[in-house]
């Protein structure tokens, strides 16, 4: 899927988001992310094994992907390459493909190819607050 069809499907129209990296500390651009995104109408599911079992902005915190009750159509990654070691096997637990997107400061062109590869739609290098707010209004 082209990033302009992405845009229109999953950003323009508000869809259900894991957040892999939430954080509840209101100083970290992903809460800022996070709270743009609900206040947009956006479902978000928060995942962080260090938050797991809690609520963050009224969502209960995932340990992983697999963890998750709903199937989600995004899966933004707000973790550096370096914390990405496990993404590519927990996004195949999952029963659909959904769309990846590597968050600024997040890209990692390896595993973005490896995905690529193996079927899923990726966007990297873009911010979807700034994509929202940029291309949906």
């Amino acid at each position: 899927m082209k990033k302009e069809e992405i845009l229109e499907r999953f950003v323009c129209t508000p869809s259900r988001v894991a957040v892999v990296g939430a954080s509840p500390k209101e100083d970290r651009p992903v809460f800022r992310v996070m709270n743009y995104l609900a206040g947009a109408g956006f479902t978000l599911y928060p995942v962080n094994p260090g938050y797991a079992g809690t609520e963050i902005m009224g969502r209960p915190c995932a340990a992983g992907l697999e963890f998750l009750e709903d199937e989600v159509d995004v899966v933004a990654l707000f973790l550096s390459a370096k914390q990405q070691g496990t993404v590519a096997a927990d996004l195949e637990k999952l029963p659909v493909r959904p769309v990846v997107w590597f968050q600024p400061g997040a890209e990692n062109e390896e595993l973005a190819a490896e995905l690529e590869r193996k079927g899923y739609d990726v966007v990297s290098s873009d911010c979807l607050m700034a994509s929202h707010m940029n291309k949906c209004r």
